[in-house]
């Protein structure tokens, strides 16, 4: 029971220094864009203290690792969710990062099972986690977004109703507003400062983001910009048909809460029953572990613990 609280809390620990490595490894880079944006007039942030050597060796490691993978068919699809969810990393690097995690769970399962089959389930594990960590971010940017583009479009509109251009109208959203969407509008402005048009900035904009909303605001806008038209009106309607996409995906999760829930509960019963049998009877279910029908019952009981939750996820995600 020792060795077993022993090797949960060196593996914590692996973890924790990990996540301060990469924290410390990668904040450059976001003093690299805030100093970008204080050149342009667009963006203010304060230098960090740079560590070139630890970073560039660091990243240097992760590329290499990246090498054992597939380069030319992934790669561009990898770096496109990397700018979707906005994390600074360049695909080689995520790539390596996923080795290290499926090379990091594959020791600790291991050792805590002693099973090379279950320490190549959690190697399998740890590759899946970044995707569904960059997955997770670019859901939560795309519906913070989704929040305050609103409010945004009636920024705009009521610029344009004073005399502002739209430039001057998305530089007011970006002084007024925090958060993912004025990073995006000043992407923009810087974008059209330094020469490109206003429309292919507009164009790029989509394909850095996945938002439903905020493409049918841009496919609204480079169709004004060909035929004219009342613009602030147009970003009126807009603005209150997204308000009330948003009103009735709220009402759509409040009534299926209880399906998401039930998938939650569902999920996590069995880890939570098993951990609890490994605390108080270690040995009662050593012989599932150590047995090879346990082991094959244990996957069977993953695959349709896997199945059972997308059908559940099926079931409950309503689009709008």
């Amino acid at each position: 029971m020792l060795d077993i609280i022993l090797i949960v809390a060196a593996a914590v620990s692996v973890f924790l220094i990990v996540g301060g490595v990469l924290l410390t490894v990668f904040s450059p880079r976001s003093a690299v864009i805030g100093r970008l944006g204080k050149a342009t007039g667009t963006e203010v942030a304060e230098p960090a203290a740079k560590k070139e050597g630890l970073r560039e060796d660091f990243l240097w490691v992760l590329s290499q690792l990246s090498r054992v993978m597939p380069r030319k068919n992934r790669l561009k699809e990898i770096q496109i969710k990397l700018i979707k969810a906005h994390v600074l990393m360049r695909a080689e690097e995520y790539i390596g990062l996923t080795l290290l995690a499926g090379v990091a769970f594959y020791t600790v399962i291991f050792l805590l099972s002693e099973s090379i089959l279950l320490g190549i389930l959690g190697a399998l594990l740890g590759l899946k986690i970044p995707g569904v960590v960059i997955n997770s971010k670019i859901k939560k940017r795309s519906m913070a977004m989704t929040d305050q583009l609103p409010e945004a479009l009636n920024i705009i509109a009521n610029g344009l109703r004073a005399g502002f251009s739209f430039v001057q109208a998305l530089a007011v959203v970006v002084r007024e507003l925090d958060g993912p969407l004025p990073v995006e509008f000043s992407r923009i402005l810087r974008e059209n400062r330094l020469g490109k048009p206003m429309g292919d900035a507009l164009h790029d904009m989509l394909e850095r983001i996945e938002n439903d909303d905020l493409e049918m605001l841009i496919t609204a806008l480079l169709i004004q910009r060909q035929v004219g038209g009342n613009l602030a009106d147009v970003l009126d309607g807009i603005s209150h048909t997204i308000r009330e996409r948003v009103r009735i995906k709220g009402e759509i999760r409040t009534l299926t809460a209880e399906g998401r829930l039930s998938a939650i509960i569902l999920s996590l019963l069995p880890v939570a029953v098993a951990f609890a049998i490994v605390l108080l009877n270690p040995g009662y279910i050593v012989t599932l572990i150590e047995d090879p029908v346990g082991i094959f019952m244990i996957i069977g009981a993953v695959i349709m613990q896997i199945i059972g939750i997308f059908f559940i996820r099926k079931i409950v995600a309503i689009d709008v």
